[in-house]
């Protein structure tokens, strides 16, 4: 028998028959967990439309999606939300509509403002935030130590690959560009060298034909990752399993993914 929501904390028979097959496999608790949930998701390129597909179709409570910037021409390659027609609208209201339509029992909602600019308050009303943090702030570890530097060898290369994108853009102030791909392509080998050198670890870890991947998402590998975050929120908010610790790299070219376990800094 399921409760009505009006008997207080239950789900209704309309959310019960929507997620059958998710409370067959985690349980009517934690799908009351979900539901009672409010989450915030910065950022809507092709990576967080992922996520806020699979949080909508889990049924969480409520989404609330926050960009401030606009959609780009290549942002319809991977950002699969956004309408043909798009570029220059703010890329959180040009998704509105079809995340909405994914699931009309959840409160979706748009927030065009700079998270910056938000006060501490506004974070309050979210059981959880999804915030992309800056590749620095993700990749500082310490590999001064023996312990590290034995690790360090058997560290996947994506590692190593993000670190020579996170040495692009210091230099640079940007991404890697098609419009000037030649010339990234040149400086994203020569940074590959720099880093690995740096590091004690023989370059040929990353084939030179890594830089034809660094200039766009790519939709299948968006869709990968993207279900595998929305994995761990929903770990977080059903209180069901503990989340991976910490990374979770995956090579689209590969098709495989791995957990690493790096300390930080």
């Amino acid at each position: 028998m399921v409760e009505k929501e009006e008997a207080g904390g239950g789900i209704s028979e309309e959310e019960a028959a929507q997620y059958d097959r998710q409370i067959r496999l985690w349980g009517l608790e934690a799908q009351k967990r979900l539901r009672a949930s409010r989450v915030l998701l910065v950022g809507m390129k092709g990576l967080g439309a992922e996520i806020a597909k699979n949080l909508i179709l889990a049924g969480v409570k409520g989404l609330t999606m926050l960009d401030p910037e606009q959609v780009s021409p290549e942002d319809p390659g991977a950002q699969f939300l956004v309408r043909t027609g798009s570029v220059g609208r703010n890329r959180a209201e040009a998704s509105l509509e079809r995340a909405q339509n994914l699931n009309p029992m959840v409160d979706v909602k748009v927030d065009i403002e700079n998270i910056e600019k938000k006060p501490e308050s506004f974070f309050t009303q979210f059981d959880a935030k999804v915030v992309f943090c800056s590749i620095k702030e993700a990749l500082e570890v310490d590999w001064s130590s023996d312990k590290a530097k034995a690790a360090l060898k058997r560290t996947t290369s994506d590692y190593f690959l993000l670190q020579v994108l996170l040495k692009f853009r210091t230099d640079k102030g940007r991404d890697p560009s098609s419009d000037t791909f030649g010339e990234d392509s040149e400086l994203l080998l020569q940074i590959r060298n720099d880093v690995l050198d740096s590091l004690g670890v023989n370059p040929d870890l990353l084939p030179e034909d890594f830089v034809r991947y660094c200039f766009s998402e790519m939709a299948p590998v968006c869709a990968v990752v993207g279900g595998i975050l929305a994995q761990e929120i929903v770990k977080a908010l059903s209180q069901r399993d503990p989340p991976h610790n910490n990374f979770f790299f995956f090579d689209g070219m590969k098709g495989n993914g791995i957990v690493e376990c790096l300390g930080p800094k």
